[in-house]
């Protein structure tokens, strides 16, 4: 009896152990955000009215087709990828900072420089 109650104790633990590990490794992985959700957050942040709310969704659906053409465009060489990459960010960007206001704009690139410095410090821990 105590046997089984042991064999049990090691099982649950072993269970939990595994779970917490999982469980960490998923959340250390950066997740995607939806288009709806980015353009919630800009909304939010930047104070958008409809028109531009809906026309910035329009530019992230744009950016998402020629991410993917891009990758399977370049999925053997990753500098050419990382380049394409870069190329539709900035171009994304300009085309969002185009429909701000200077007010909006300004806040637009404290954004992307937040994003930039979030982006470096995850590239330096991963050992890139």
């Amino acid at each position: 009896m105590l046997t089984a109650i042991n064999r049990l104790t090691t099982g649950l633990v072993l269970i939990i152990g595994i779970t917490i590990i999982f469980s960490t490794l998923v959340q250390a992985q950066p997740q995607r955000m939806s288009i709806e959700d980015r353009v919630k957050i800009l909304k939010d942040s930047l104070k958008l009215n409809d028109d531009q709310s809906t026309k910035i969704t329009k530019i992230l659906e744009d950016q998402r087709e020629e991410m993917t053409n891009a990758m399977n465009e370049n999925k053997d060489n990753r500098d050419a990828m990382q380049t394409a990459r870069r190329e539709i960010m900035k171009k994304t960007d300009e085309q969002i900072k185009s429909l701000l206001t200077e007010d909006q704009a300004k806040k637009y690139d404290q954004m992307l420089k937040t994003r930039r410095a979030r982006m470096g410090q995850r590239t330096r821990e991963s050992g890139q």
